[in-house]
C-alpha cells in the first residue's frame, strides 16, 4: 500500500497556526485543566504568539538567533514556540528533567541568545548569565527571587503584534527547531530541522492518522520532545483540532479522570502508559467509545500489551515509528489494517530499505538488517558536526541504528537497537524480545534487559524488573517464565529488582543508566 503523495506548500512552520486561526478563529484550540480549565481559541493563539514575537524582537532577537524553551506542557509553551518562530528565530527545546549542567551545555552549544523558562525551574539557575557564552535574557514568571536580567513572561504579552518574520523565508534551508538527540552513537547533538522538514511531517501525520478538526486529543507527552512537539501539539494545530493539555500521567487516577471528563477521540502516547492502563482496575469499566484508536511511539510496544488493551476496552492500539532526526514520524500502521508488533508502512513520500549495517547492501525480505529512511522529513544534519552527519546521512538516506525486518506486504517490525544487541555464546540476543515476554507477566509492571560481561560467554542477559504493588515473585520464577518458548542462549542469567526502570521522556529504556548501576562497586 502506497499512501498518496502530498503537495507540501513552501511555507514556514507557522503556516498551520495562521491557517487554523483564519478558518476556525473562535474554536477552542487549547484546554488547560491544570490552569483552572482555561480555554484558548485559535484567534488568541495567533494574536498572542504574534505579540510575543514582537516583544522578543524588542529584546534583540533577530532572524536566525537561537532561543531556548524550557517548559512543561502549557499554553505558555505553545505561545512561546510559535512566538520564537514568528520572530524569525530557532527554537531550542530543553527537557524539563535536565539539571544545571545539561541546560548550560545545550545553551552553549547552540549559543542561545534567550531562554524562556517556567517558574520553578529557573530559580536554581542564577549563574547562567555568567557561564553561558551568548545568553542575553531570561523570560520567566512566578514568585521568589529571579536571576538578574529576568523578564516576566506576562510583560511580553502586553505589547502590539509584529510581523511574522518566518513568512517569506526559504523553508527548505531555514532552521526552525534544534532539538537534541544522541543519534545512533555518542553524546547528544543538535538536530537541524528545517521549516520544510517539520511542515512536511505534519502533513504526513495528519494524512496517515486521519486527524481532523472534529478531533479532541489529550496531549500528555512532553512538547520539548520531538514526538510531543510534532505529533501531539503540531498535528492538533495543523488539523484545527482541540488539545487538552496534561503535563504528567501520574497519579494515574487523575489522568483517567481527564479521559472521563473530556472523552478524547485520539490519544498519542508511549508503551509504558498503555502498560499502566492495562493494569488499572478502572479501565475495563470506562466508556472508551469515542476513542478511535491509540498510537504509541518512542519505544517498542509489547504485542501482549497491544492486544490486552484492545481486549479490555475495544480500542485498537497501533505502533508508529520515528526519530528526532526525521521530525519524527516515518512509519505508521494504516487505520483498519493494524498488524500487531509492526510499526507499519512508510508515510507518504517516504522510502525505506533494510540494509546490511556493515556493507550498506540492501537485504531481501525478511532478513534482519538496519532500517534506512529517506523523505522530506529527514534532517539537514547535526549542528556544527559534519563528521556525525556523514556517519548518519548516506546519500540522503538516514541510518536509524535500529534493526528491523520487512514482511511481504511492506510492514516493518523493529527487532532492536543495533548497538544494544547482547552477544552471547556467539549468538545475538535482542533485549526487547525478552522484555516483551517479561511485561506480559501479570505481576511485572516494567522490565529492562541488558548485557552483562561474562568470562566464558562474552555477555549474558540480565533483567531489571519492577513488580506491581503487593506482588511477590522470586528471581528463579521470573527466569523460568522468560525462558518458556525462547532459545536456551536467551535464558536470563540473573534478575535484579528495582522500583522503576529508568526511561527517557519518550519512554526509551536508558540502558546506560542500568549498565552503570550494574558495574558500580557494591
Amino acid at each position: 500500500m502506497n499512501r498518496p503523495s502530498i503537495a507540501v506548500p513552501l511555507e514556514s512552520l507557522t503556516f498551520p497556526l495562521r491557517q487554523a486561526a483564519r478558518i476556525f478563529p473562535e474554536k477552542v484550540a487549547v484546554i488547560s485543566p491544570e490552569a483552572d480549565g482555561e480555554e484558548t481559541t485559535y484567534r488568541r493563539l495567533e494574536d498572542y504568539s504574534s505579540i510575543l514575537a514582537a516583544s522578543l524582537a524588542d529584546l534583540g532577537v533577530r532572524p536566525g538567533d537561537r532561543v531556548a524553551l524550557w517548559m512543561k506542557n502549557s499554553l505558555e509553551f505553545i505561545l512561546s514556540f510559535y512566538g520564537i518562530l514568528k520572530a524569525g528565530a530557532i527554537v531550542v527545546p530543553i527537557s524539563t528533567h535536565y539539571g544545571y549542567r545539561e541546560v548550560l551545555h545545550q545553551l552553549n552549544v547552540t549559543e542561545a541568545k534567550g531562554l524562556v523558562a517556567q517558574e520553578g525551574l529557573i530559580s536554581a539557575l542564577g549563574a547562567l548569565f555568567s557561564e553561558s557564552r551568548a545568553l542575553r535574557f531570561i523570560v520567566s514568571e512566578g514568585p521568589g527571587k529571579q536571576p538578574p536580567g529576568t523578564v516576566s513572561f506576562t510583560s511580553l504579552l502586553t505589547g502590539t503584534a509584529g510581523p511574522d518574520r518566518s513568512v517569506g523565508i526559504d523553508p527548505k534551508n531555514t532552521l526552525a527547531v534544534l532539538p537534541f538527540s544522541s543519534g545512533t552513537t555518542g553524546l547528544p547533538k543538535g538536530v537541524m530541522l528545517t521549516h520544510h522538514n517539520l511542515l512536511s511531517n505534519l502533513y504526513q501525520i495528519v494524512q496517515a492518522h486521519e486527524v481532523s478538526d472534529r478531533d479532541l486529543l489529550i496531549n500528555q507527552l512532553p512538547f520539548f520532545h520531538i514526538y510531543g512537539m510534532t505529533v501531539l501539539m503540531g498535528a492538533s494545530i495543523m488539523a484545527g483540532a482541540t488539545q487538552v493539555l496534561a503535563s504528567r500521567f501520574r497519579p494515574l487516577e487523575d489522568f483517567l479522570s481527564l479521559f472521563e471528563t473530556f472523552r478524547p477521540t485520539l490519544f498519542f502516547t508511549v508503551p509504558l502508559i498503555v502498560q499502566e492502563l492495562c493494569h488499572h482496575p478502572r479501565v475495563p469499566d470506562m466508556d472508551w467509545r469515542r476513542l478511535r484508536y491509540i498510537n504509541t511511539g518512542g519505544a517498542p510496544l509489547s504485542s501482549d500489551v497491544q492486544e490486552r488493551f484492545t481486549q479490555l476496552t475495544g480500542v485498537p492500539v497501533m505502533q508508529g515509528y520515528g526519530l528526532t532526526e526525521s521530525s519524527p514520524t516515518t512509519h505508521v500502521n494504516p487505520i483498519g489494517r493494524i498488524k500487531v508488533g509492526a510499526i507499519g508502512l512508510p508515510l507518504a513520500d517516504t522510502e525505506d530499505k533494510i540494509v546490511d549495517p556493515a556493507t550498506g547492501a540492501e537485504l531481501p525480505s525478511p532478513e534482519v538488517g538496519e532500517l534506512w529512511i529517506r523523505g522530506p522529513q529527514v534532517m539537514k544534519g547535526y549542528y556544527r558536526d559534519p563528521e556525525a552527519t556523514a556517519q548518519t546521512l548516506v546519500e540522503g538516506w538516514l541510518r536509524t541504528g535500529d534493526l528491523a525486518r520487512e514482511d511481504d506486504e511492506g510492514y516493518i517490525t523493529i527487532v532492536d537497537r543495533l548497538k544494544e544487541l547482547i552477544k552471547t555464546k556467539g549468538c545475538q540476543v535482542a533485549p526487547a524480545e525478552i522484555e516483551h515476554v517479561l511485561v506480559g507477566h501479570p505481576d511485572i509492571r516494567d522490565a529492562a534487559v541488558i548485557g552483562e560481561p561474562h568470562p566464558d560467554f562474552g555477555e549474558v542477559p540480565v533483567a531489571y524488573v519492577a513488580l506491581r504493588p503487593g506482588a511477590v515473585l522470586s528471581p528463579e520464577a521470573i527466569i523460568a517464565y522468560a525462558a518458556d518458548g525462547l532459545a536456551r542462549y536467551k535464558r536470563l542469567a540473573r534478575v535484579a529488582f528495582t522500583d522503576a526502570i529508568p526511561r527517557s521522556p519518550s519512554g526509551k529504556i536508558l540502558r546506560r543508566v542500568l549498565k552503570a548501576d550494574a558495574s558500580a562497586p557494591k
